[in-house]
């Protein structure tokens, strides 16, 4: 059985229109909320290609009633990559408090595109509840190590981050001489720094210890194996960056 409920597209950052031509790439959400008591609202988000998009549910009453299902349709191809098998993607759902819209727990999915041509099916369940951390910080810092290695000299690269469903993103190009970071991954490698500042306090509550958070690389000379590739960790600390490389340097 699925819950059908009204959506509404609450933060949209993808190129273009939220009304997109024929054959576009989808992805579908498809959440199982067990022993989740009503009544509760739903933000899912996600992201592929470069591109990110929100969605809130209406009020769900009974949410253990059957899987709630939020698809969501992308652009196939932009300015920066197209979409190819193999690709990476994510998803994040976050149950909602019906009344005040914080959070209560979430769940996330990463996954790989079967394929451009069918819809691709997220699986959301097992929710995460995070203690209200006291903490006087304002904001949360992501540095996204992103990779360099000579086919990608001069190539313009996006790079989403996302954290308690906020997403930002920036536009680089790749050069060498910006590649001054070790590789975590062990490699004699260097990575360039993009670096990200959150405001704690988002439209679903504040960002806790714990949170976890996402990091796309999304370029055409990525290929192959794909031209987006995403990490995830959970944030640490409020007082220095969170740091996660994303892509590998070849």
């Amino acid at each position: 059985m699925f819950v059908f409920l009204a959506v509404t597209l609450c933060c949209s950052f993808a190129i273009g229109k939220t009304t997109f031509a024929a054959n576009p790439v989808t992805i579908d959400s498809q959440t199982t909320a067990q022993d989740v008591t009503g009544p509760i609202r739903y933000k899912v988000i996600a992201s592929i290609n470069g591109e990110t998009q929100a969605k809130k549910t209406s009020t769900i009453t009974d949410p253990n009633s059957g899987t709630i299902d939020i698809p969501f349709t992308f652009k196939k191809s932009n300015d920066i990559v197209k979409v190819g098998f193999h690709d990476e993607f994510f998803v994040c759902g976050y149950i909602l408090d019906a009344a005040k819209d914080l959070t209560k727990s979430y769940s996330c999915n990463e996954g790989d595109l079967l394929s451009p041509d069918v819809v691709n099916t997220a699986p959301l369940k097992s929710f995460l509840t995070l203690a209200d951390g006291k903490s006087k910080s304002n904001d949360v810092k992501i540095n996204v190590l992103v990779p360099y290695y000579d086919k990608l000299q001069g190539v313009k690269m996006k790079v989403v981050s996302m954290v308690k469903g906020e997403f930002q993103s920036k536009v680089i190009i790749i050069d060498k001489k910006d590649a001054t970071a070790p590789d975590p991954e062990g490699t004699t490698g260097k990575r360039i720094v993009v670096p990200f500042t959150f405001a704690r306090n988002t439209d679903i509550g504040n960002i806790q210890l714990g949170d976890e958070y996402f990091a796309c690389v999304s370029a055409e000379a990525l290929n192959p194996p794909s031209g987006t590739a995403c990490e995830h960790r959970h944030i640490k600390s409020f007082d220095s960056p969170n740091e996660l490389a994303s892509g590998h340097i070849r």
